[in-house]
């Protein structure tokens, strides 16, 4: 039988669960479930044709009971730790226009607020985004969601948010479904047109505009929909 994946030889797998749980919780999460290898004898990861993992266990022990199978690819971790993908469930990956200097401010007590009235904030980055092309902006999520990637996310939620009008948010959000199918990274996206107040507008028009607007047109996205709710609005 054909299977897509062997990784074998590795010292080390974090498996995170014993006893078949399909999450730990609060104390548990203290406990993390590994498999150490044995002497000579590491540790392999059989992946089956649909992508999912079928068993994890010593190479001696999987050799034997997969020694009639075929693998599209065989990984050599020797030496390696093999972990889960991470979760990244709160990003901003489609932006264009750098807030560095920002972290001056705010690390000499600058409030959220005071960044923003001084021209920083979400309001800078809204103008860059606006401006920049689509391929612009492809180009910069592409370079942050490969260094994400890189470092062990597997699966990124990314927001809009930088648009703050329907043409914007939908050209972030278009960004995002091409990144879906062309980089080799789970992305789940989501609309967050209502980020702040853009200038111009007073918190009823801005809402007025997301509501009967932005939503109506954003709804063929089949995006999730999130709030930024802030007392001092």
């Amino acid at each position: 039988m054909m299977r897509k994946l062997l990784v074998r030889h590795a010292k080390q797998a974090v498996v995170v669960c014993r006893n078949g749980e399909k999450v730990l919780k609060g104390d548990a999460m203290k406990n993390v479930a590994v498999i150490e290898e044995d002497g000579q004898n590491g540790v392999s990861i059989v992946i089956d044709s649909n992508g999912l993992i079928e068993a994890v266990d010593h190479d001696a022990t999987i050799q034997q009971k997969y020694k009639d199978s075929d693998f599209n690819q065989v990984i050599d971790a020797t030496g390696k730790c093999v972990i889960p993908g991470l979760v990244d469930g709160h990003t901003h990956a489609v932006w264009d226009g750098d807030r560095v200097k920002e972290f001056a401010m705010k690390l000499a007590g600058a409030s959220y607020m005071e960044v923003h009235q001084a021209g920083g904030g979400i309001n800078f980055t809204v103008q860059h985004t606006r401006n920049a092309s689509e391929d612009r902006l492809y180009e910069l999520l592409q370079e942050r969601l490969t260094r994400m990637l890189t470092y062990g996310t597997t699966l990124v939620e990314s927001k809009s948010g930088y648009g703050l009008e329907a043409d914007t948010e939908i050209k972030m959000l278009k960004v995002l479904q091409r990144a879906k199918r062309e980089l080799p990274i789970e992305i789940s996206t989501t609309f967050c047109g209502a980020h702040s107040i853009p200038k111009g507008k007073t918190a009823d028009e801005a809402t007025d505009d997301v509501i009967n607007v932005q939503l109506p047109q954003i709804q063929q996205n089949q995006s999730q929909l999130m709030l930024f709710i802030d007392g001092e609005w």
